[in-house]
């Protein structure tokens, strides 16, 4: 086989030297489905498609695949759009992890199961494009008739697999329209156009995976190296290959067993000092032959991200993130714990973070704690509410502007938050409150990792760390049409529900820090609070959560003076909430010195006694009942002088 011939020739059609028709593929794959997978073809029921949160398992794994899939994804779909194709990709499984449509067809395409989260796999729906492309490893269309399903035929699908180095299966890419011509000649252009993405896109992601060492990427003719790669190797920094793709091991007709752990002079008549030097100059092409065959290809150089004297690789020291932040927002909660755990090990993993949880709950406190717990701690943490900037100025706040981008735009311009965050992290408070049109816009900064400044079309690189934030149901959102989908999943990288106020057992811990830091904060030394008033304060319910309760201390310690808070002190609702808590005066039953117990601690004593007993002095009980920890109960009982009756002598 010619090595200039094959790379002129597109897919991976050299993969195999049986001969391999369409039609024979299909009618085995139609006999599958009825033998095998027992599918019936008449069954009416439209494609499944997953919920959110079965498909965040099939997303997750694939996160720095989607990233490189999307460009190629998006300039597929400018080119077919207007013949009514929408573009999918597909796991190994057949669950579409991504997609992009005409969103005037979203109902009608959602019932076809041309949509985010549907199963092709062939003993699901049977013959179809996605899972032949998948089971075939080449590319294939599966036109009307020949699908499977009923509810399928009126379809057109061209799907083309995304191999890895390795040769497995990392996604399909598909193209299909709900409507199309009968003749499947109509869809020879359009195959051509998914294989070529789909080989794009191969190639993006073998250049990702493999940007720590030196790359040589090949082609037959010098005219198209630097505009068409074919043939990709990775090299060691001793010249040993790490990787090649698919198209060089058939070019040369070897396997990856064959050429991983081969240096590069045993492939090409090339010391290896020319390619360190080649890397490291201004790229021009070099004239290379092959040594088991003699013939000629040209190769580029690209250098790892980093040279050290003698070009082995510099990995950058990151220092493991110390979390100390993190942990104190936490306090003593276990719900608080676990979201600190899980923010610890994602952090700095590329992954978009969701917090969820009530107005007030500390939300912007905690991703403010996940940026210092970071890598990227010392540069710039930006806050942006999306609901206190009006829909007129949001746009240039998030993206920046040129000068003369629009009547009163600052003379030299400005750079929005986003490209003031790069190197850092970017928080999105009230992200639900987003209009529809910057969630389009900031779905590409997401994707394409820039972002285009108003007036401008030249995109700037951005490296951001997103954090986003909401009070609001998105799934409700999404099912309402207010909220995109696809933005949804590229911002749900992991989600962290923060527990309001009410529902944190470790409550009393935290109203005393809380009082302690404000009583510093404006008398320069820390505050307390009277039983009673704690007992209030811990009793009542914080609509508001920490945010309230932090401007109730505040306004408490101010009417106090800096002296210790008593009930009068607090808001009228904290203190009616307070006494129409309390039982009615009663004296204990059980024989006790009640003058060791103030007056003002009684109040707080008679509660506390009532949960007891309503809980026959279980201890673990009782404190879920009062939304606290057992040993704040223990420290309670012995300070109000209460002992249980299975204690007393």
């Amino acid at each position: 086989m010619a090595f200039s011939s094959h790379w002129s020739a597109p897919g991976h059609e050299a993969a195999s030297d049986l001969p391999w028709r369409a039609d024979d593929v299909i009618e085995r794959s139609r006999r599958r489905s009825m033998d095998v997978y027992r599918l019936d073809p008449g069954r009416a029921d439209p494609p499944r498609i997953l919920t959110a949160t079965a498909l965040q398992d099939h997303r997750v794994p694939m996160e720095d695949l989607l990233d490189v899939a999307r460009s190629g994804m998006e300039s597929l779909f400018l080119q077919i759009r207007d013949a009514g194709y929408v573009v999918l990709l597909a796991d190994a499984h057949g669950v579409a992890v991504d997609f992009i449509n005409n969103p005037l067809l979203d109902r009608e395409l959602r019932h076809a199961g041309l949509y985010l989260g549907s199963c092709w796999s062939e003993d699901k729906e049977g013959t179809c494009a996605v899972a032949l492309a998948n089971l075939e490893h080449r590319p294939i269309t599966v036109h009307h008739e020949e699908h499977f399903r009923a509810p399928n035929r009126a379809l057109t699908c061209s799907a083309a697999p995304v191999l890895g180095a390795d040769g497995r299966v990392l996604a399909v890419l598909d193209a299909s329209a709900l409507y199309s011509p009968d003749d499947k000649r109509s869809q020879h252009l359009v195959l051509q156009m998914v294989r070529s993405t789909a080989r794009m896109v191969e190639n993006a992601q073998f250049l990702k995976q493999f940007d720590r060492n030196l790359v040589l990427r090949l082609a037959g003719r010098r005219e198209f190296l630097e505009v068409a790669t074919e043939g990709l190797m990775a090299l060691d920094e001793r010249g040993m290959i790490v990787a090649t793709n698919l198209a060089f091991q058939h070019s040369v007709g070897r396997t990856p067993a064959m050429l991983t752990g081969a240096h590069v002079e045993e492939i090409f008549d090339v010391k290896l000092e020319r390619l360190l030097g080649a890397a490291q100059a201004h790229p021009e092409p070099l004239a290379l032959r092959l040594l088991h065959s003699g013939e000629q290809c040209f190769g580029l150089v690209r250098g790892p991200r980093t040279f050290s004297s003698g070009i082995a690789l510099q990995r950058p020291v990151i220092h493991p993130p110390n979390g100390s932040g993190l942990r104190k927002l936490a306090g003593n909660d276990a719900n608080m714990a676990r979201n600190v755990q899980q923010a610890l090990r994602v952090v700095d993993k590329g992954l978009a973070i969701l917090l969820q949880g009530e107005s007030g709950t500390g939300k912007e406190a905690f991703a403010k704690a996940i940026h210092e717990a970071s890598a990227r701690r010392s540069k710039a943490f930006v806050a942006v509410n999306c609901a206190a900037i009006p829909d007129t100025l949001i746009e240039s706040e998030l993206f920046g502007y040129k000068e003369g981008a629009f009547t009163g735009a600052r003379s030299k311009g400005a750079r929005g938050k986003i490209q003031q965050a790069h190197g850092g992290t970017l928080f999105l408070d009230e992200i639900g409150d987003m209009p529809l049109a910057m969630q389009t816009r900031l779905l590409r900064v997401l994707a394409e990792r820039e972002v285009t400044p108003l007036g401008s079309e030249t995109p700037v690189p951005v490296d951001i760390q997103f954090v986003c934030a909401t009070h609001r149901d998105l799934n409700g959102l999404v099912t309402d049409g207010q909220f995109r989908l696809d933005l949804f999943y590229r911002l749900n990288g992991v989600t962290l529900v923060l527990p309001s106020l009410r529902e944190r057992t470790d409550r009393e811990d935290l109203i005393c820090e809380l009082l302690q830091e404000e009583g510093q904060l404006l008398y320069a030394r820390a505050s307390v609070a009277s039983p009673q008033a704690l007992t209030a304060l811990q009793t009542y319910h914080w609509p508001g959560n920490i945010r309230q309760l932090k401007n109730t201390l505040r306004a408490a310690l101010a009417l106090s003076g800096g002296d210790s808070i008593e009930l009068e002190h607090l808001p009228l609702e904290i203190q009616g909430a307070m006494r129409a808590s309390l039982p009615p005066s009663r004296m204990s039953t059980i024989d006790l010195p009640m003058a060791s117990v103030d007056t003002a601690a009684r109040s707080e004593r008679d509660v506390l006694l009532r949960v007891l007993r309503e809980h026959q002095w279980n201890i673990t009980d009782a404190a879920r009942s009062l939304g606290t920890c057992r040993a704040t109960v223990y420290r309670r009982m012995q300070k109000l002088g209460i002992v249980s009756p299975n204690r007393q002598a």
